[in-house]
């Protein structure tokens, strides 16, 4: 792997492993979208969780962690959390197997308001290095992978 002059890494001998690639891009991502939100008190997958909602809706804790592509075993505790801090509500709903559905609040929905440009920023930061043709077919490539 050649070494860009705007972006020089330590080479560790795994430079062609999909995954070891995909690991760094992505604590790259992950870290530009902390320092954007740093000042909210919330992480990366709390504010990914309410975008969701707030674009697509309420829904199921399971759905939500599927939306988002958690573990569920850890999406509890992520709702638990974002319920501690008035950012969700959840709602039992008897019809059917009974399920708990998370909604926004007041509070959430302006987060998110705030949230939505700011990763969209963090995400044009992290595609720089790209032009926009390439920028492009290598979202398509990362969907096409899923």
């Amino acid at each position: 792997m050649s070494k860009n002059k705007d972006n020089k890494i330590e080479t560790s001998g795994l430079e062609n492993q999909v995954g070891h690639l995909l690991r760094r891009v992505f604590h790259k991502a992950r870290n530009r979208m902390q320092v954007k939100i740093s000042d909210m008190g919330l992480s990366p997958m709390q504010t990914a969780a309410m975008t969701s909602l707030g674009i697509k809706g309420p829904t199921s804790q399971n759905k939500l962690g599927r939306r988002i592509g958690m573990e569920p075993g850890n999406v509890h505790g992520l709702v638990d959390r974002l319920l501690k801090k008035g950012m969700i509500t959840s709602n039992y709903i008897e019809d059917g197997p009974g399920l708990h559905i998370l909604d926004l609040t007041e509070q959430g929905r302006d987060i998110v308001d705030k949230v939505i440009p700011l990763g969209a920023e963090a995400n044009k930061e992290t595609l720089a290095p790209l032009s926009s043709k390439e920028q492009e077919k290598f979202m398509e490539y990362l969907r096409r992978l899923l």
